[in-house]
């Protein structure tokens, strides 16, 4: 229960001080498909853009309880990405699987994008990525 609650204040907080996750809200420049068609992996993923040059934040997510160890993730550019929400954090009540807190996107495209990373997708969860610019 706790776990949940905590949850909910830090996607709030995040949701507040990241433009790209509020800015467009209305505009179809503000959202990227980065991963729509994975039915075998149960696995998702987007891009949202605040377009005032702010960071570019992604978020993935397996909807399956199979643990993704080195899934590729198309992203809209290479560089340093944070992972700034991981809803399998021990704090929430989850495993607390992860990627140490970020992944580097090399500059080798994969579907359609121009970069990608290896990413741990943890079990029924949600990861959000920001690009360090």
């Amino acid at each position: 229960h706790r776990g949940v609650q905590s949850l909910v204040r830090d996607l709030n907080h995040r949701y507040r001080e990241t433009p790209a996750l509020h800015a467009r809200d209305c505009e179809p420049e503000g959202f990227e498909w980065l991963v729509a068609d994975d039915k075998e992996n149960s696995v998702y993923a987007w891009a949202r853009h605040s377009g005032a040059g702010g960071p570019i934040v992604a978020v993935i997510s397996n909807f399956t309880p199979v643990p993704r160890l080195g899934y590729v993730l198309p992203l809209p550019k290479a560089g340093h990405w944070r992972e700034i929400v991981n809803t399998d954090a021990t704090a929430y009540g989850g495993s607390g699987m992860g990627n140490m807190g970020e992944v580097t996107a090399e500059p080798h495209g994969s579907h359609g994008k121009p970069a990608h990373a290896k990413v741990t997708l943890p079990p029924l969860s949600t990861l959000y990525f920001m690009l360090d610019e």
